[in-house]
């Protein structure tokens, strides 16, 4: 007998979580499928270890800074050791949401969930039936249609491996590959970024991002762009990344961070006829699917915003509201910020330094180097920036972008302050902590 739910959730990642779990708290019945590890890629293999190797990278980093004023010895972390100690953190993540999913009273399937039809899927040859669906697979590593593709790590391999190569490459510059990136270079492995045109970082400010790179650079990261890969080669003892200029960039490991992709391919969404497009599942201002009984958020979604996890449990918290009959009201998303995870770190939130200067007469950008100031200078940092957008209107501060070590706790000072669109006048009202990177905000109110 098909077992009948209100609502199958499809994905236990953060989003998929936060639905389930909300669902169940307003009473309608809920199940829960999943393919791989319950928790999904943040928790088990994704950003969870990703910012706890980045840890490492940081003590590292600070110390080499201090070690420069004779105060501190430098550090030198050993990976086999971090990797036991995220292992002992991470390992019964799956484990562990699956239990309290059960607890909660959310019936739990694992497998490759299958659509058959608007109402109906099927699980390792079993059928479920539910009133709604919400589809949460969320994303995954993007493939490279290239000769000698199955000689490529992922960012899964590079977070989980026991060992670290003593020289990579890495295909692609963005927000992972800085990450990754910067860990490397900790663990004191060669680093090698292979980007295929001239611009890392696209959602930043290049001029910052070019202040970032000539730092990395001068850590000893190797950059080479408009370098577009066609073949990877195994060697005897190591292997290649062959360009289409010809050149041949050898390394013991070779992984592909050239972006992620919905995680669709296997729902059978084609035979029921969900539309799709090159971001993913369409969806409408109501996360709705072009069929009424189908929703989708979180990254295997074209909805128009970063794809992180922060925007994906939004996301899921609004369809708990909408699906339970709370209004139908579209989707409403707040001020958009992100974070990089290198060392130092990019961070921006509003409206960005590209936009201000397409419409200079709405917007004035100002630059203010903080390198000098308490925060940045305790730890003899090299370098510690911070871009204010004022809207020339009222002279009310609409967006921010920094570099610093500290940039992505600094940015969401800025984010509250935004987000509650005070003016100087009423921060000034406002008594932080001193030295604090809060009270740096004010200064940035000068």
């Amino acid at each position: 007998m098909t077992k009948s739910y209100d609502v199958i959730v499809i994905g236990s990642g953060l989003s998929g979580l936060t639905i389930a779990y909300g669902l169940n708290k307003k009473g309608l019945s809920v199940a829960i499928v999943e393919a791989n590890k319950f928790g999904g890629a943040v928790a088990n293999y994704g950003s969870t270890r990703k910012k706890e190797l980045v840890a490492f990278a940081e003590l590292k980093l600070t110390a080499q800074q201090l070690a420069k004023t004779g105060a501190v010895n430098e550090l030198t972390p050993n990976w086999q050791s971090a990797m036991t100690y995220i292992d002992s953190l991470e390992n019964t993540e799956s484990q562990e949401h699956e239990t309290a999913l059960r607890k909660a009273g959310i019936d739990t399937i694992y497998g490759e969930a299958i659509f058959v039809d608007e109402h109906h899927i099927e699980v390792a040859g079993s059928q479920y039936e539910g009133e709604k669906f919400v589809i949460a697979t969320g994303a995954k590593s993007r493939t490279l249609q290239i000769e000698g593709s199955d000689y490529l790590k992922d960012s899964t391999d590079f977070l989980t491996q026991k060992e670290l190569p003593k020289k990579v490459i890495f295909i692609g510059a963005g927000i992972i590959a800085f990450a990754f990136m910067t860990i490397a270079e900790a663990f004191d492995t060669e680093v090698t970024v292979l980007q295929h045109d001239e611009r890392a970082l696209a959602a930043f400010d290049q001029e910052l991002v070019y202040k970032l790179i000539e730092l990395n650079k001068s850590r000893g990261i190797n950059y080479h762009f408009d370098e577009q890969l066609i073949a990877v080669k195994k060697n005897q003892d190591n292997y290649s990344a062959i360009t289409a200029k010809g050149i041949e960039y050898q390394a013991d490991a070779i992984y592909c961070v050239a972006g992620r992709i919905p995680n669709i391919s296997d729902l059978g969404i084609e035979r029921i006829g969900i539309e799709t497009d090159q971001h993913g599942i369409v969806v409408d201002e109501y996360l709705t699917t072009n069929i009424s009984t189908i929703y989708a958020c979180g990254d295997c979604s074209n909805t128009p915003v970063p794809k992180l996890a922060t925007y994906a449990v939004w996301e899921a918290d609004y369809l708990v509201e909408h699906l339970t009959g709370d209004g139908l009201k579209n989707i409403d998303y707040p001020l958009s910020v992100m974070s990089t995870f290198s060392q130092p770190k990019l961070a921006q939130v509003g409206i960005s330094i590209s936009h201000a200067k397409e419409n200079q007469e709405l917007y004035s950008v100002e630059t203010i180097d903080m390198t000098d100031w308490l925060e940045y200078k305790k730890n003899n940092d090299a370098i510690a920036l911070v871009k204010v957008i004022y809207q020339k209107s009222d002279n009310r501060i609409v967006g921010a972008t920094s570099l610093s070590n500290q940039a992505d706790l600094f940015i969401n000072y800025f984010t509250m302050a935004l987000h509650a669109g005070w003016t100087k006048a009423e921060l000034k009202k406002i008594i932080f902590a001193y030295p604090s990177l809060a009270n740096d905000v004010l200064r940035a109110y000068h």
